[in-house]
């Protein structure tokens, strides 16, 4: 009976003690897994807009947008002689790039005067640069450019197109070939696009609204997605 009881006592000891030198490897373990963890890295909040990025902001601040620089009046170069500008070019400009006058539509400035007229159905202003002495026409890089039909008709054309109307009920209604609207049509989206180029620049939109449109293209064989991005107070869409 005393036999049984000391191998009972011996056992509950080596179990005390196992539990013992257990915990003592499981902090260990546990401590040198802790020291060797890395510092957790701070959250990097993902910016909704150009205001939340401060890289955003830095390069905004350092592009500041420079002045242009207005040239000399053409009538102080050229002096007081020859006659008196008649017709008014307020709007228009020169088209070469290159010309310091270029953007320039205030007729106080630049050096633009009318030099007649062409056309059968309708009169077509002629305008001349007195820099160079080049000639050009006011309807360049426009829709009308080197377009025969008149411009009244041009201008229904367009609307009935942009709401829907086929082109061949067009060609049935007007009497314009169809191959004269699709000229139309293809000139409006090529100007379109300049439009878009050059006013669709530093928008600052609030709140953007993103779109989709799905359809079937050619009797079910391919998918067509378009996405639609529009500002909801101004109503502009800026990518389609």
């Amino acid at each position: 009976m005393n036999q049984r009881l000391v191998i009972l006592v011996i056992l509950v000891l080596y179990f005390e003690l196992y539990r013992f030198l257990r915990r003592c490897w499981i902090r260990r373990f546990l401590k040198k897994k802790k020291e060797a963890k890395q510092a957790r890295k701070p959250r990097v909040m993902k910016p909704k807009s150009e205001r939340d990025c401060p890289f955003c902001v830095r390069e905004k601040a350092k592009k500041k947008p420079s002045q242009p620089v207005i040239p000399v009046a053409w009538a102080q170069r050229k002096g007081r002689g020859g006659p008196k500008k008649r017709l008014s070019t307020q709007g228009f400009f020169y088209p070469n790039r290159a010309c310091e006058y270029y953007g320039i539509s205030d007729e106080n400035i630049h050096a633009l005067v009318g030099y007649g007229s062409h056309g059968k159905h309708e009169m077509i202003q002629d305008l001349k640069y007195q820099a160079c002495q080049k000639k050009f026409t006011s309807r360049k890089h426009t829709i009308l450019y080197r377009l025969k039909t008149q411009s009244g008709l041009v201008e229904k054309i367009m609307w009935l197109l942009a709401l829907g109307v086929d082109a061949s009920a067009l060609e049935e209604v007007f009497g314009v070939r169809e191959i004269t609207i699709r000229t139309c049509l293809c000139c409006s989206g090529i100007q379109g696009k300049k439009l878009n180029e050059r006013f669709m620049l530093d928008l600052e939109l609030i709140h953007v609204q993103l779109d989709e449109l799905w359809a079937n293209v050619k009797h079910s064989t391919q998918d067509m997605w378009v996405w639609v991005a529009c500002d909801v107070t101004t109503k502009i869409i800026p990518v389609l």
